[in-house]
């Protein structure tokens, strides 16, 4: 066939293309980038899905006045086991939830603690940690996380997650505009049986609001389709970490705890391992109190997954917790929130 035409695009021809687009995105970036600078754009409220959600949320409670004395902090097994509804009818008090994920490492923690503490100044009286055995064995947190809460609580925007595609939407501005501005006015779905069960982001703020900062794991547990092993252990980052929180969070009472799982998932000597477990780490925390009447194990029927109890599971495990903190303040000497009694940080 013949060629009717011959095209030659020659470099001249390319950037008369390309710049008049590019040049629209740079405006746009430079002003994006501008009004965040002028204060003319919300603050940062990176709410864009699930993980960043609940950190957000804890966060934002952790700085906003409460009630609550008492605070659970931990992983997302403190998150999806404590009821802070049950555990508050357990003590006759308020209680606030204020656990985020496995991912999060122990000093972030204690700075959620600190804001509370200064929020709601003479107000934090009691801290108990828990967490799971799943996360002790954890060798590396997650920066991306833990800076998520960092940078929320000091007014930055968020630290961008991997990939080419993340990075250039920063600077263009993109996700400046994502975390400041659509997040308020754009709920997201979330993807699954949390899609399924809370609906979008704001309904899962709801949820965490309405509950105390507790919220549900709707999944079903299936020991089939169960992966990894009960072979718990306590990596070596604990240590250091778990000075640095006792080191940095506020004045207040400390009992330590760790979390189920279920009966057919762990072998014969689990409860050894655990006792083993919390034995050492509590070494490096220096607590008031060891919660060691926890349930180590539970029936399967209570599990959503091998880390979180699903809602049933939750307020069994709850009303235990409550009574379990009854006991260890009568060890400690206190029966609440004690009046000149907490540690002061080191």
């Amino acid at each position: 066939m013949d060629r009717s035409h011959t095209y030659e695009l020659g470099g001249r021809d390319l950037a008369a293309v390309l710049t008049p687009p590019l040049g629209v995105l740079a405006i746009a970036a430079l002003l994006i980038h501008g009004a965040a600078a002028l204060g003319w754009l919300p603050p940062p409220r990176p709410a864009l899905d699930m993980d960043r959600t609940v950190l957000v949320h804890q966060a934002e409670a952790a700085r906003t006045p409460q009630l609550a004395r008492t605070v659970v902090i931990g992983d997302s097994s403190g998150l999806m086991d404590v009821s802070a509804v049950v555990v508050s009818a357990g003590l006759e008090e308020p209680v606030r939830n204020l656990s985020t994920l496995s991912y999060v490492d122990l000093p972030t923690h204690a700075r959620l603690l600190r804001e509370y503490a200064v929020t709601n100044s003479g107000g934090l009286r009691e801290v108990v940690l828990l967490l799971h055995p799943e996360t002790l064995r954890l060798r590396d947190p997650s920066s991306y996380h833990s800076r998520q809460v960092v940078d929320f609580l000091e007014g930055r925007d968020a630290a961008p997650g991997p990939g080419v595609g993340t990075r250039l939407s920063l600077w263009l501005g993109g996700e400046r505009l994502r975390g400041r501005c659509l997040s308020r006015w754009l709920p997201v779905p979330l993807a699954g049986e949390y899609g399924r069960f809370y609906g979008f982001t704001t309904d899962l703020e709801r949820y965490l609001e309405a509950h105390g900062g507790s919220a549900v794991d709707p999944h079903t547990f299936d020991r089939q389709k169960a992966q990894g092993t009960a072979e718990y252990r306590l990596a070596r980052r604990f240590e250091l970490e778990s000075r640095t929180f006792r080191d940095r969070m506020p004045s207040a009472r400390l009992y330590v705890g760790l979390t189920p799982a279920p009966e057919s998932f762990v072998g014969a000597d689990h409860a050894t391992a655990v006792d083993r477990l919390r034995t050492q780490w509590s070494a490096w925390l220096e607590p008031d109190g060891l919660l060691t009447n926890l349930p180590v194990t539970m029936p399967d029927r209570w599990f959503a997954s091998v880390t979180h109890l699903n809602s049933a599971g939750s307020v069994e495990f709850s009303g235990r917790l409550a009574a379990e903190v009854k006991r260890a303040r009568s060890l400690s000497g206190t029966a609440g929130a004690p009046e000149g009694g907490p540690r002061s940080p080191r």
